[in-house]
């Protein structure tokens, strides 16, 4: 019996209600989200021409202090967390998180997740020891347009930023509200897989998806916030493996597609690995590049050189250029396309010689492989993209 059967035969899935209207997303043209810009602080501004941003989770307000000083830390200082995102259930939670905050030095950019049963009122009297803008997330469903407007209003008028986490479904409701309110000081991310898909089985992947889609015609371009979360897990395996792959998935996947302008891992409770998690995701994207990436072909017979040994010699030499892309292959026959997207290549041209690319284009041929290390290293320094790396401090 064939499995094919007509159209009108098929059983009704559960994404039909998105259906209708065209995903607007191009698979075969990347394009990144137009969003509207929004200075969250002097060092981390969210728009079209910045990168993603970090949030990271504290465990807890206690566990807070200790947070903030692991993020200080400076072997953090090229990949920082921009944002610490704490659960609020209550006024005095906030308040205790604004003492905590103010007896930092330079904190993060405070992400205060509000329990829906906070009112609008009771959390703008208790913020008024936040002497920096914070960023106030709060659920929002189809019923919610009241609290919606109140805490728009309140966080406008004391410069701070409302992420509002909803669904595809409840987004619909709430868009005839949207147009009026406009898109300063907005973020969106998504509050509830399965609520968004109305399926036993959502892919958060598609609910985001979904969540953009009626922001586009709702006409918004507040910026997205991912948030990988216990909700979002594919599995729900514990391991550190499985966390790197659902953020890989679902992260990775969404920056792929043009959408992200904030990011969170808070599957990971340790928040220096959290951050790195993040910043490789990112990396992987090509969305924010905080370290020099290389490409190296497998190896074949048609290898010219040790592959491995030289791989690494190069990286000694040039692993602190953050943001090249450099690219070691063992021979021009599929070398330079393998590496088309990289900033430099070095590529084995013949026994003993190396050719060097900029770009896609081959500007040294035949060079003794003896001397290619140090003729890559001034190349990269005519074009620019060279600095000395940092001094070595005692422990």
């Amino acid at each position: 019996m064939s499995l094919w059967q007509p159209p009108s035969t098929l059983t009704a899935s559960p994404f039909a209600r998105f259906t209708a209207t065209a995903d607007a997303i191009d698979p075969f043209h990347f394009s990144r989200r137009p969003v509207q810009s929004l200075p969250l602080s002097a060092t981390a501004p969210v728009g079209p021409e910045q990168p993603p941003r970090v949030i990271v989770r504290a465990a807890s307000i206690d566990a807070l202090p200790e947070t903030l000083t692991q993020l200080a830390s400076p072997r953090l200082a090229d990949t920082p967390a921009e944002g610490v995102l704490i659960a609020i259930d209550s006024a005095s939670d906030l308040q205790a998180v604004a003492r905590i905050l103010a007896a930092a030095t330079q904190p993060p950019i405070a992400v205060l997740e509000l329990s829906a049963s906070l009112a609008p009122a009771a959390v703008a009297a208790a913020s008024e020891d936040f002497k920096s803008p914070a960023i106030f997330l709060r659920s929002f469903g189809e019923d919610d347009v009241e609290p919606l407007l109140s805490f728009v209003e309140f966080t406008r008028a004391r410069g701070h930023t409302l992420a509002i986490a909803t669904t595809a479904c409840a987004l619909a409701s709430l868009a005839p509200a949207l147009p009026a309110l406009g898109d300063d000081r907005l973020i969106f991310t998504l509050s509830n897989p399965a609520a968004s898909l109305g399926n036993a089985h959502p892919h958060p992947t598609g609910a985001y998806r979904a969540l953009v889609e009626q922001l586009r015609l709702a006409g918004s371009r507040a910026p997205l916030w991912i948030r990988n979360t216990a909700a979002t897990t594919v599995h729900g395996d514990p391991s550190f493996l499985s966390r790197l792959l659902d953020a890989a998935i679902l992260t990775g996947s969404l920056l792929c597609d043009g959408l992200g302008d904030l990011v969170s891992i808070e599957t990971e409770a340790d928040a220096p690995r959290a951050t790195k998690v993040a910043y490789n995701v990112l990396q992987g994207a090509g969305a924010r590049i905080s370290k020099t990436e290389f490409v190296a072909c497998p190896s074949c017979g048609r290898t010219l050189f040790d592959l491995q040994t030289t791989t690494q010699r190069i990286r000694a030499q040039t692993g602190h250029l953050k943001g090249v892309k450099l690219a070691i292959m063992g021979c021009i026959v599929n070398g330079p396309g393998e590496m088309a997207d990289a900033d430099f290549g070095y590529v084995g041209g013949a026994p003993g010689k190396i050719n060097l690319y900029v770009g896609k284009t081959c500007v040294q041929y035949n060079i003794p492989q003896v001397e290619a290390d140090a003729r890559l290293i001034s190349l990269i320094k005519e074009h620019g993209k060279w600095f000395d790396p940092a001094p070595v401090t005692a422990p």
